[in-house]
């Protein structure tokens, strides 16, 4: 409770401190920490309390896909088998010894923190299949490399090789991939949150389309014609004898696993992770703020309820903006005849519409206001957690005496990179000779 209202209290005193009125706080986004996000003495309840007004918390989009991708492949003991295979092959090829032998593209590391990376982990290791399996077998094959690094090659490759790797390996990419765009939209800075809803609902869309037999028989195909495409081992077999007692019978079925045993074990793996992933993405981006999203719904131009005042009303009763129905229903005739007058290409969105239309809004104050609130509501604290980030690469061995309003600044610039890159060379120059000319000695005295 101490740490919520500490963090509470810091948020208004900075919000102050650069000259933003709290009370003009629309919504609030943060990760799914009880510190954050408790309902009775979390920072979005305490806001409020302080306020005295009804702030939206909106749970950060982008942390729950990640958490979608958590629960839906830890669900199946198969696929954390297979990311402990693709773990320890990435920490066998990064050992010096093996990786000078390496010719394909670098293996990726896996990342607890950022499951949505593990696509490019997969991507790697099914583009560059090849040069991994020939790795492995020249590694085998050559006795100066040791027994230790020997039989771990033959255990990698002996893994790698089964069909069920490469089956659940073409199912993780195909998973992860359509999650992909919506991962790299939620990390945008201008995300707003009916644009980040949007394309999640299309992501998931797409993932229900995966669960037919076409999608399997796609995937199982694949891995089928990577398997067959690798080398056949040339140990011999240990001959097998038939049993005498059996010699006057005739045998019509055995026992034992058979291909067509393992293709049913991996479809019901292939629904199963498929259902895991949609049923998540029904749970998490479903139910809270429903209110909210439908009332952004109808301030998205391809909606058939566009503009209706009602249903924007719960957004602008956030600060308090009074509706001018009248404006409504002018701003909705006037800008669908807009629309029916522009060519079927044109993309037609809220950005666009205040862009385009800005001036003649503004003699509709009430609509005007409810596009804005649409653009300013969160959908995600990637932009802040990349900060974070950025504090890694400030905080050197070498900057470990600077003050801390120093540090702060170096921050600031590191990620503002973007507007940092477009000073011009002369001001660089003039910024780094005062830097070197003043002196920054700590008077100790």
């Amino acid at each position: 409770m101490g740490d919520a209202r500490t963090l509470t209290d810091t948020i208004l005193a900075e919000l102050n401190k650069a000259g933003l009125n709290p009370s003009k706080i629309l919504s609030q986004v943060y990760d799914g920490a009880s510190l954050m996000s408790g309902k009775i003495g979390g920072v979005q309840k305490l806001l409020q309390e302080k306020l005295n007004k009804n702030i939206p918390y909106v749970h950060c989009l982008n942390h729950q896909l990640h958490l979608v991708v958590v629960h839906a492949m830890s669900a199946e003991a198969a696929v954390m088998d297979f990311f402990n295979v693709c773990n320890a092959l990435y920490k066998y090829c990064k050992k010096p010894t093996i990786a000078v032998h390496y010719k394909g593209e670098r293996l990726k590391r896996l990342l607890e923190q950022r499951w949505t990376g593990h696509l490019a982990t997969v991507s790697v290791i099914l583009n560059n299949f090849e040069e991994i399996t020939s790795l492995l077998t020249e590694i085998d094959s050559v006795r100066a490399h040791g027994p230790e690094l020997r039989m771990e090659a033959v255990g990698l490759l002996r893994e790698i090789s089964t069909p069920s790797f490469l089956f659940i390996a073409n199912l993780v990419h195909e998973v992860l991939a359509l999650l992909d765009p919506p991962n790299k939209l939620l990390q945008r800075e201008d995300t707003d949150l009916w644009t980040g809803l949007s394309i999640v609902t299309s992501a998931k869309v797409c993932m229900q389309k995966l669960r037919c037999v076409e999608g399997f028989t796609k995937v199982w195909e694949k891995a089928r014609a990577a398997a067959n495409a690798l080398p056949k081992s040339t140990t011999p077999k240990r001959r097998r004898t038939g049993n005498k007692n059996m010699d006057d019978y005739l045998v019509e079925e055995t026992t034992g696993q058979r291909e067509d045993d393992v293709e049913t074990e991996l479809k019901r793996l292939y629904y199963s992770t498929v259902d895991s992933v949609v049923g998540e993405m029904d749970q998490r981006f479903s139910e809270q703020n429903s209110h909210l999203y439908r009332a952004l719904a109808v301030l998205d131009p391809e909606s058939d309820l566009f503009l209706d005042p009602e249903t924007v009303k719960c957004i602008m009763d956030l600060t308090q903006s009074s509706i001018c129905y009248a404006e409504f229903e002018v701003a909705k005739n006037f800008l669908r005849s807009q629309k029916e007058s522009k060519t079927e290409g044109d993309n037609w969105t809220t950005k666009l519409i205040l862009s385009k239309y800005h001036k003649a809004l503004q003699t509709m104050p009430s609509v005007l206001t409810a596009f804005k609130h649409a653009l300013t509501f969160g959908a995600s604290t990637a932009m802040c957690e990349n900060s974070f980030s950025s504090l890694r690469n400030v905080f050197s061995d070498h900057r470990r005496s600077m003050l801390h309003k120093r540090k702060a600044q170096l921050v600031q610039l590191a990620f503002e990179r973007d507007l940092t890159r477009k000073c011009t060379t002369e001001w660089k120059d003039t910024v780094l000779r005062r830097f070197n000319v003043r002196t920054r000695r700590l008077q100790l005295f």
